[in-house]
């Protein structure tokens, strides 16, 4: 895990400086908090930052031993000084924050469903995919998942972002490809949906569609202002419960674990899965409690799926190879 013990400097320009990766889709979502603060009077700049995930497009994710693999870069700018604050997609961002930084504030959440885009001559819908069909994905616990679902459907591995992708599936021999829909519906791609893959077939990447907006801790006025012009309490609520459970499975985007937290009648309920690469093991399971207790609810859900199973396929995940 990246640590760093130095302390940054609180930064005092009237302007403050984003740090985001280059992609289309992390400028947009930090373009999105600029606009947020510049509603509020306060001025911002992006400032672009190159991530070990962004070189590194020519192995699988699962391959890169690391967990901050779209995040240490930015951090290290956060606590040199060169940035105020950084957005992230919440799904990439480690569940231990490196020393000297918080998360400010957690924005509004966008759709965390998994999207199914269909290739362009493909009239079908998700549950009419044939034997074998290919779908791409790069991501370990959607290949987990769908195979759970459809031991019979060919996983193949696709990097880049959202319109590499897109233009890789229409050029390509694959049925489908797998995907967050709140990208897609960030950069106004929608239209490229085929369906949104139902919950009870896959549960999303904790903290998926949710951004958190990253400072120094000790810069209080900062984190003031994000409190009161970018968070919102509810996805808050809710990601808390879905990264409490990832916390206590010691997880990150390398492995097949899935998460959904969200509010019902004033009532917080989690589901959670552990399942096994190949999809022959699957471990899920609910918990309800009060929004109080969300942190509590992960580390409770975890513990159960760990008993039923869960605890065996990730050791057998993390065993090292022949």
């Amino acid at each position: 895990m990246h640590r760093n013990r130095a302390t940054p400097p609180v930064r005092h320009a009237a302007s403050l400086k984003i740090g985001t990766r280059a992609s289309p889709l992390a400028r947009r979502q930090a373009a999105m908090v600029r606009d947020r603060l510049a509603a509020e009077g306060r001025l911002a700049e992006l400032c672009e930052i190159t991530t070990t995930g962004d070189r590194i497009l020519d192995k699988p994710l699962a391959n890169i031993n690391s967990q901050a693999l779209f995040t240490k870069e930015l951090d290290e700018a956060l606590l040199g000084g060169a940035i105020d604050l950084a957005v992230h997609s919440l799904k990439d961002w480690p569940t231990e924050t490196p020393q000297g930084l918080v998360v400010g504030a957690i924005s509004a959440r966008e759709d965390p469903s998994d999207a199914f885009v269909g290739h362009p001559e493909y009239s079908g819908g998700f549950a009419d995919l044939p034997e074998g069909a290919a779908l791409a994905t790069s991501s370990p616990r959607r290949q987990a998942q769908l195979l759970a679902w459809r031991p019979d459907l060919r996983i193949e591995p696709v990097r880049g972002n959202v319109g590499t992708r897109l233009r890789k599936l229409a050029e390509g021999a694959w049925t489908g490809l797998v995907l967050a829909a709140a990208g897609l519906k960030r950069l106004n791609m929608e239209e490229a949906i085929t369906e949104c893959i139902p919950k009870d077939i896959m549960l999303p990447a904790p903290g998926q569609g949710a951004l958190g907006i990253v400072c120094a801790n000790r810069n209080e006025p900062l984190r003031s202002l994000l409190q009161e012009t970018v968070h919102d309490p509810r996805a808050a609520c809710a990601v808390r419960a879905e990264r409490s459970f990832l916390r206590a499975l010691r997880g990150g985007c390398s492995v097949p674990v899935g998460a959904w937290g969200r509010l019902r009648e004033g009532r917080l309920v989690l589901d959670g899965c552990i399942a096994s690469m190949d999809g022959k093991r699957i471990c899920r399971g609910q918990r309800t409690g009060s929004a109080a207790e969300s942190q509590t609810l992960g580390a409770e859900l975890a513990a159960e799926l760990l008993a039923q199973g869960g605890r065996e396929i990730l050791q057998a995940l993390r065993a090292p190879g022949p």
